[in-house]
């Protein structure tokens, strides 16, 4: 085995091999099934590079040899080490929370204007809790989202979209307060909040695979030159700078309408 192959990253060459590519639906949800589980990066790479092995020398196609890729991922599962939290869920725990920041932080900039108190009635309050929970809860049923997306995934984002538009709505009932904050420091101190989480989402999409980056046991196909990392930072740039940048808008656009 050349010693080199096993400290390319998947990115960087399993992607590109001829095999991945043409049994790629059949690969990634492989993967996909084995990252929702937690197992960690080398051994999805080997278990990849045994599939791929297995298939060229036997001439059949992954459906052949092993069957569906999630049933074969989750025996594989079974008998693998696990790691206590992938780094996609990381990032969805962190996006979760930047999102909640956001809403409440935002929510502030109209009566800051106003020289009024950020206020929840009762419904309101209970709403937005709901809301903020089902954000957070992400990071446990992203498993079930992802693999039941139209009985488990819509049904969820239907919910997640009733229960925030119902606590925007409900500021219209005519109830007295149940929580009132100041608004001037909720919206300014929620928003160093949403960039510190936005510097940690950058840092996990850059930094965070770490050892745990799904690597090839095979040799390198030729041909097949390794990804460049600046493609990645500056993905990584723009997705981290989205709710950070779309905090500054909101919060403009309620104190130009106040």
């Amino acid at each position: 085995m050349n010693a080199d192959a096993r400290t390319r990253p998947l990115s960087a060459e399993v992607w590109q091999r001829p095999f991945v590519r043409a049994h790629h639906a059949w690969c990634e949800d492989f993967v996909l099934e084995l990252r929702l589980r937690d197992v960690p990066g080398p051994v999805i790479g080997d278990r990849l590079g045994e599939v791929e092995s297995h298939c060229t020398a036997a001439g059949e196609t992954p459906e052949e040899a092993f069957g569906d890729p999630a049933a074969y991922a989750a025996g594989i599962a079974e008998e693998s080490p696990t790691r206590p939290a992938s780094g996609f869920r990381r990032i969805t725990a962190l996006s979760a929370a930047q999102v909640a920041a956001l809403l409440v932080g935002t929510a502030a900039a109209r009566p800051w204007a106003r020289g009024e108190d950020l206020a929840y009635n009762a419904v309101q309050a209970g709403l937005l809790g709901v809301f903020v929970l089902l954000l957070l809860a992400l990071p446990r049923v992203l498993g079930p989202l992802v693999r039941r997306p139209w009985t488990v995934g819509l049904p969820f984002v239907v919910v997640v979209q009733l229960t925030g538009l119902g606590a925007a709505l409900a500021g219209r009932l005519d109830l007295p307060a149940a929580v009132s904050l100041p608004a001037a420091p909720v919206a300014v101190g929620l928003f160093p909040v949403v960039l510190v989480l936005a510097w940690a989402v950058h840092r996990e999409l850059v930094h965070g695979p770490g050892d745990d980056a799904v690597l090839s046991p095979l040799p390198p196909q030729p041909g097949t030159a390794p990804r460049g990392a600046g493609g990645r930072r500056g993905i990584a740039a723009l997705t981290a700078a989205m709710l950070p940048v779309a905090y500054l808008v909101l919060a403009a656009f309620g104190r130009l309408t106040a």
